[in-house]
């Protein structure tokens, strides 16, 4: 059977759609947002190119796969179901090219929640069902933008808490860590998921979402970056009462720059004294590997417990060993290069309340960083960000009518009509296509054929403008 056959790429009550369209029908306009009511205020929009080239793009539609989704739609569904006629016409007529035309923001640009990110309609009147035949696919877009979203309010978060406890911006790159290739739920989610991250951190142990870029993004930087790092399977290694000699053959084995390590493996508050204390064999070879050189450093890692209090009871110890300094407005520093990274079960709030709680003992927002794995990849749904595709707007015998839903629950009323999308007051406002004001959203699809390229760094510097805005 052949992967991706766009034929099939779609829900099964909509291959029926098709017969239940009122007669004369000749175009239908769909559109996407991201309702009022979702966790965040905007939406940072990412991820159709890489739909597009890898589903849409060229020639996607032949007779073997028109033929093999027939087969398949006659069992799963019944007899004289699949719209065989015109895709082949699409096969044959338009060589294989899908006759819509998509429009959408550029990428890696905040939108206000409740205004119209993309627009969807086909070009040939004989396809008038295929721009939501198409919303299962395109709607997968709300994934690597919910986490682009995600990832953006974390740096905002960050930078406010760096801020105002006049810490070094130095390492906000790298605050938040992509720790959730192991818990995605497949390799091309992680790929998605971590290069959406990447347009606000550096940060990132999930290799396949390097690739993304230079793929797909016209753009062969390499965006994301890691460290030397233990796991319990080398910290264990040689059981409870060999830890520390295990851990000193980590450091004497450990090239130069930063070094993690994980430290609950038994009990992370004896691990802490005997690494911070002066005249314990760890602490002098702790100190050795970061005097070794200017850019050495060691990370601890609490891998278990309640976040906040095992956060500040870190700091905590360490600080009482190392030794720290103070910012102009009293906050706690490291006076080593050291630092706590906290990466158990994180999410949006939990850092929130870390940082909080941080700020609150007299603790710089400096001396942390964060690893996020399922709450980055697999805690978000569409529902996150509210993400909902539909029709608004249907041409009959050369007229267009206005199409909505208005149903009990007002949160989820349609918008009406076709779309511009306009800035007032540095504001982004949804408006009637009739608006005679600058129209943001471009065309990047039509009849199979790619028309705006966007570039990853030209995305990431919209996010990363953003993310500097209180």
């Amino acid at each position: 059977m052949i992967e991706n056959n766009i034929c099939l790429l779609t829900d099964s009550y909509k291959v029926t759609h098709h017969s239940f369209y009122p007669k004369n029908t000749e175009k239908i306009y769909s559109y996407l947002e991201s309702r009022v009511g979702s966790e965040f205020n905007k939406t940072i929009f990412y991820g159709l190119q890489y739909i597009i080239k890898k589903y849409l793009k060229g020639e996607v539609v032949t007779q073997e796969k028109v033929n093999q989704a027939n087969n398949l739609i006659e069992a799963h569904i019944g007899k004289d179901i699949f719209n065989y006629d015109d895709w082949m016409y699409i096969a044959n007529e338009l060589d294989g090219k899908l006759p819509i035309e998509i429009k959408a923001v550029n990428e890696g640009t905040p939108i206000e929640v409740g205004n119209v990110l993309m627009t969807v309609e086909n070009t040939d009147k004989q396809c008038y069902w295929l721009p939501n035949y198409l919303e299962s696919l395109l709607l997968q877009v709300w994934y690597p933008s919910t986490v682009a979203t995600l990832s953006a309010e974390v740096r905002k978060l960050c930078n406010f808490y760096l801020q105002v406890t006049e810490s070094s911006k130095e390492n906000l790159d790298f605050m938040l860590h992509d720790f959730g290739y192991r818990g995605a739920t497949s390799t091309e989610s992680a790929k998605l998921c971590g290069s959406a991250h990447l347009l606000s951190f550096k940060g990132t142990d999930t290799i396949p979402a390097l690739t993304i870029p230079e793929n797909y993004y016209n753009d062969n930087n390499i965006y994301g970056f890691s460290v030397q790092a233990t796991e319990h399977s080398v910290m264990t290694s040689l059981g409870e009462k060999g830890e520390i000699k295990q851990t000193i053959n980590v450091i004497e084995n450990a090239k130069d720059g930063v070094l993690s390590i994980v430290i609950d493996s038994y009990n992370y508050r004896e691990f802490l004294k005997q690494a911070s204390k002066k005249g314990n064999e760890l602490n002098d070879k702790v100190n050795e590997f970061l005097e070794k050189t200017k850019g050495n450093k060691v990370v601890f890692r609490p891998d278990s417990g309640e976040p906040v209090s095992t956060t500040l009871d870190c700091l905590n110890i360490l600080g009482e060993g190392f030794g720290t300094t103070e910012t102009s407005n009293g906050y706690k520093i490291f006076a080593k290069n050291i630092g706590l990274l906290w990466g158990d079960g994180l999410n949006y709030h939990k850092i929130r309340d870390i940082l909080f709680g941080m700020k609150s003992n007299g603790w710089a927002a400096q001396n942390i960083i964060f690893g996020m794995g399922g709450g980055l990849h697999s805690s978000i749904t569409r529902d996150t960000q509210r993400n909902a595709f539909k029709c608004s707007a249907q041409l009959r015998n050369g007229t267009w009518y206005d199409i909505f839903k208005n149903p009990l629950d007002s949160s989820k009323k349609s918008k009406t009509g076709r779309f511009k999308l306009i800035k007032e007051s540095n504001h982004f406002k949804t408006v009637t296509i009739a608006n005679e004001n600058k129209d943001y959203l471009k065309t990047v699809f039509k009849n199979g054929e790619l028309i705006r390229q966007e570039n990853f760094q030209d995305i990431k510097n919209r996010t990363l403008t953003y993310t500097r805005k209180r």
